[in-house]
């Protein structure tokens, strides 16, 4: 990617920066993680990134120039879309490489304000048998059904991130949905059949459903832990940073949470406590009841149950900034959907950046650039949106 052969990752994060490089052996050369605060022109996000660029660059003695992105936008739009084809090609390959033409041509037609982000293979029917991998094997196909799913990313939320990386002189070769690359990556650790994964971010949370190891769902509300932080202070009265101070206590032990009056804790957030007169259990409540919501809204808004997916075969991990409220505390939620279990799932921010880095090298085949006109196929159906 660069004149070291080095594949420079960064995760786009609304209120943290995650950087690594790796070698050609796909081992860590350099990582750093940076706290950022969001603004709408995203310039303490680019100040930040400059520092981090030329850390690496002076410690590891290599220019920096291009960069794999990994970014989980406010906004993501899923679009599953079927296609039937009557075959004369005998090549498989080509079979594939021809539909995902297709798809492209698709989307530019009927989506143009939008990115393909991620192009997923669901399933296909071939004289009759489902296969879920694509049945590269088969010297011959006269005729096939496949099902494909859309990740895709808002063009202009782009287009404005890839212009203020140009400012700065690094070029960015692709950008992923971190949500997907990161979930892809943990569901081959955990090696469970049906996973799902809650991801609560700054100001979003993303539901992704994965059931026999194929994602069948993954959706966004625009509710994050910042709305968390928000609700402390409007309903205590305090400020916004005073409110994310209390916020992060939930980090702690209850040993550590459970302070009174007499606490020897002169912590800024305990002060912030005592001096106002909050009562620890309001507070409590005011967290757990959005985060029920979110977690309830998750699900509800993402019409899961025209999926007919059964949860209760599923073991749901919690991930994300947001998902640390969990940590070192007992959180019952009322789980109407039957998961087997809600667990924490714990990350790494080396592992983020890595699996970003591993979606680009796996899918390094994959056709980019159109050169078929619309109308290859006889018969387009089930193409909708959500």
């Amino acid at each position: 990617m660069d004149n070291q052969n080095l594949f420079n990752v960064l995760d786009f994060g609304s209120s943290k920066i995650r950087f690594s490089t790796f070698d050609n052996d796909l081992k860590e050369n350099f990582s750093e993680t940076i706290p950022v605060v969001l603004d709408s022109e995203y310039l303490n996000h680019f100040l930040e990134i400059k520092n981090i660029i030329k850390k690496a660059e002076k410690k590891n003695s290599f220019y920096i120039k291009d960069i794999i992105l990994i970014h989980n936008p406010q906004y993501l739009f899923e679009i599953d879309i079927s296609l039937n084809k009557l075959i004369n090609e005998t090549s498989s390959n080509k079979i594939y490489n021809s539909l995902l033409l297709e798809l492209n041509q698709i989307m530019s037609s009927n989506y143009n304000s939008f990115d393909i982000s991620h192009t997923i293979f669901n399933k296909c029917i071939v004289k009759n048998k489902i296969y879920s991998e694509f049945p590269f094997h088969l010297k011959k196909i006269n005729e096939i059904k496949v099902d494909f799913k859309i990740i895709c990313i808002p063009k202009k939320i782009n287009v404005k991130i890839k212009e203020n990386f140009k400012k700065i002189n690094l070029n960015v070769k692709n950008i992923f949905c971190s949500t997907y690359t990161k979930t892809l990556s943990y569901l081959k650790k955990l090696n469970y059949e049906n996973t799902s994964f809650l991801e609560i971010g700054f100001n979003k949370t993303t539901i992704v459903i994965y059931q026999k190891n194929v994602l069948k769902l993954i959706y966004s509300i625009p509710v994050g832990g910042f709305h968390i932080t928000k609700d402390i202070s409007k309903i205590f009265k305090i400020s916004i940073q005073e409110a994310e101070e209390i916020k992060k206590l939930f980090n702690k032990s209850d040993t550590e949470f459970s302070y009174n009056d007499n606490s020897k804790n002169n912590s800024n957030s305990a002060n912030i406590i005592l001096n106002k007169g909050i009562s620890i259990n309001t507070l409590k409540k005011v967290i757990l009841y959005r985060i029920q919501e979110i977690f309830d809204l998750s699900f509800i808004k993402s019409n899961i149950s025209k999926y007919n997916l059964h949860l209760n075969n599923s073991d749901l991990f919690l991930i994300g900034e947001g998902s640390r409220l969990f940590d070192n505390n007992s959180f019952f939620l009322d789980d109407k959907f039957g998961f087997k279990s809600i667990k924490l799932f714990e990350e790494d921010d080396v592992d983020i950046c890595k699996s970003g880095l591993n979606y680009y090298l796996s899918n390094l085949e994959t056709p980019k650039n159109l050169t078929k006109k619309q109308g290859l196929f006889e018969k387009f159906f089930n193409f909708f949106s959500k």
